[in-house]
């Protein structure tokens, strides 16, 4: 007797069964979030901030604080479970695996925009600069923050799961 051919749990190629438009959206909200949060905590370490050398310096000092890197890292994290938990929500299946996706994503656009728009020499001279065990840590989280994003919308998906729309 043969063995019942049993379906997987997840499909086997690597981008079987993904929705790119969530994935884009879960990318979008990551970055929307990110951009918003940090501006929001650059504002609040360094509230007197103007246009002024005197400022700017002030709140580059601010920002290269443990407190703030770390901080700045949290902040990272968490927009990105969110934009993940947005993305695999709508997709609807493979919550995790659109999460994960949601996270390469939005890391993959924001390096494309980083390369193709670098700033000015006197922009880069006046930004704080993330230590080498900050960088480290934002990139080694990068893919379970996204996961846990695509984890919590699948709990999520349990308790309420969305109604169909036409």
């Amino acid at each position: 007797m043969s063995e019942p051919d049993i379906p997987s749990v997840e499909p086997e190629g690597t981008f079987d069964g993904l929705r790119p438009f969530a994935i884009l959206l879960g990318a979008g909200v990551d970055m929307l979030a990110t951009m918003i949060g940090l501006t929001t905590l650059a504002i609040w370490l360094t509230p007197e901030l103007a246009d002024t050398a005197a400022a700017r310096e002030a709140a580059q000092e601010a920002l290269s604080t443990d407190t703030a890197i770390l901080a700045s890292l949290a902040m990272g994290g968490a927009c990105t479970v969110l934009g993940a938990f947005f993305g695999a929500r709508f997709a609807g299946q493979l919550h995790v695996r659109h999460g994960g996706w949601v996270a390469v994503v939005s890391t993959a656009i924001s390096a494309l925009v980083l390369v193709t728009s670098p700033p000015s020499a006197e922009a880069a001279a006046t930004q704080a600069s993330y230590p080498l065990w900050a960088e480290i840590t934002g990139w080694l989280m990068i893919i379970p923050t996204g996961m846990l994003g695509g984890a919590l919308a699948a709990i999520a998906a349990r308790r309420d799961p969305p109604t169909p729309t036409l």
